[in-house]
């Protein structure tokens, strides 16, 4: 799968054990680089949204449209806020196989 990044601080964070390590807790620093090396490993969406650790959601309101998966379990705040890049994204839970580009956004602890 490929990704792309919303800028070049959300890729450093993502791709930068060092740089994780300076925002987020180690644990969770730890944990982001998993999440992103099997990310670059899946064939595609279906891949990330079959693996059960990650709960895979949508999310609302201002953020509709835009997806999230948990980086360290359903207990821990810190998720991926990522955006599928395909231009015919009607339902995504029935293409998702054939998505292979993802963009992440953020990184972030939820409710903050």
């Amino acid at each position: 799968m490929h990704i792309e990044y919303k800028n070049n601080d959300v890729e450093k964070v993502c791709n930068n054990l060092n740089e994780a390590k300076k925002r987020y807790p180690i644990k969770v620093a730890n944990k982001l680089m998993k999440v992103i090396n099997f990310i670059k490993n899946a064939d595609s969406l279906q891949d990330i949204i079959q693996y059960p650790p990650f709960h895979f959601h949508d999310l609302k309101g201002d953020r509709k449209g835009l997806y999230a998966i948990d980086i360290d379990g359903r207990r821990s705040s810190y998720r991926l806020i990522l955006m599928p890049m395909d231009e015919k994204l009607t339902d995504i839970y029935a293409i998702a196989k054939s998505v292979e580009i993802i963009m992440i956004l953020e990184v972030s602890k939820h409710y903050e």
